[in-house]
């Protein structure tokens, strides 16, 4: 069973704060119509489901609350809806400020209202908090006690007005700690602080990573890379050297990767085919290779981990 742990819908206009959106984007495209920026950000759900169709099992939507950097916030009431309306196909996580007074509330809503089945993306960088603030603990409290997860984007990202400070991936440190049956999901790897991932992911029982949107930034898949730049094809950097790293430093654990797409970032299809032949890649790059078995279970089996729920109604029963 293949099941994709990190993917997003949204709509344009619906979900975007324009002005900020603007800002992200070079001057060239700030005077564009917005037909072309619906053209450019518009994420319907069908366009993912006819896509994956036959390949993927259960796709897991993340939402995302990031209106004053990037310009985008996915509504909890518009994931639940797709829920509802492709139930055997798609899950969903919540996503909220966990420093606020009205987190928990929404959390509870979520969860037992709405049926998300865990919580993210969370995060800090675009949201403007540091992960292991103690505002935020009475939250986590509340998901460890649900017994759900918590994805975070932890590591750094691009808009002009996200402050860098806050992309800190050690603190999550604290937050393992301090909630050990909490456990958590580094989206990105880390991306770019993959080290500091990879060493949590390896001290903490409960902390584990997604690879989600590294085969983009690989150069392995040019979705959201525009025809007219350039594209340096070097798969090691952003792909293989953080995937050896973690292999070559495990104490005994290669199953704390989970396989997402990050759709629309990257094709599902072509993600799984780079991620399931990277013997293939790594040989081409006189790189070390790695038993085919632990690239299948970051595809087939990891995810069972943090989302035990989700198995098959025939390998339940079996």
């Amino acid at each position: 069973m293949i099941v994709d742990t990190h993917m997003h819908s949204w709509l344009y206009p619906d979900h975007w704060n324009k002005p900020v959106m603007l800002l992200n984007q070079p001057e060239r495209r700030r005077s564009w119509p917005d037909d072309k920026f619906k053209a450019m950000w518009d994420n319907p759900i069908e366009a993912y489901l006819e896509e994956t169709e036959g390949i993927i099992d259960k796709a897991i939507l993340m939402s995302l609350k990031t209106s004053e950097t990037f310009g985008l916030t996915t509504p909890e009431d518009y994931l639940a809806g797709l829920k509802k309306r492709y139930p055997d196909r798609i899950e969903w996580c919540c996503a909220m400020d966990p420093t606020q007074p009205e987190a928990i509330p929404e959390l509870e809503r979520c969860v037992n209202e709405l049926g998300a089945i865990g919580v993210g993306e969370i995060s800090p960088p675009y949201q403007g908090f540091y992960f292991n603030d103690e505002r935020a603990y009475p939250f986590y409290e509340k998901v460890q006690e649900m017994g759900i997860p918590l994805i975070v984007h932890a590591g750094p990202a691009h808009p002009k007005n996200l402050r860098m400070k806050y992309a800190d991936v050690l603190r999550v440190d604290d937050v393992a700690i301090d909630f050990p049956k909490l456990k958590i999901v580094i989206a990105h790897m880390g991306y770019y602080k993959y080290e500091d991932a990879i060493h949590l992911a390896m001290k903490h029982d409960n902390v584990f990573m997604d690879c989600t949107w590294l085969t983009s930034l690989a150069g392995l898949d040019r979705k959201t890379i525009p025809k007219y730049l350039p594209v340096v094809f070097n798969p090691y950097i952003k792909l293989l050297s953080p995937l050896l790293q973690y292999w070559a430093e495990t104490w005994g654990f290669t199953d704390k990767i989970l396989w997402g797409s990050d759709w629309p970032a990257t094709h599902p299809k072509t993600s799984l085919d780079v991620l399931l032949n990277l013997n293939r890649t790594l040989s081409e790059m006189d790189c070390p290779t790695v038993p085919q078995q632990v690239l299948d279970n970051m595809v087939y089996e990891n995810w069972r981990q943090v989302y035990p729920g989700l198995a098959a109604p025939t390998e339940k029963s079996s």
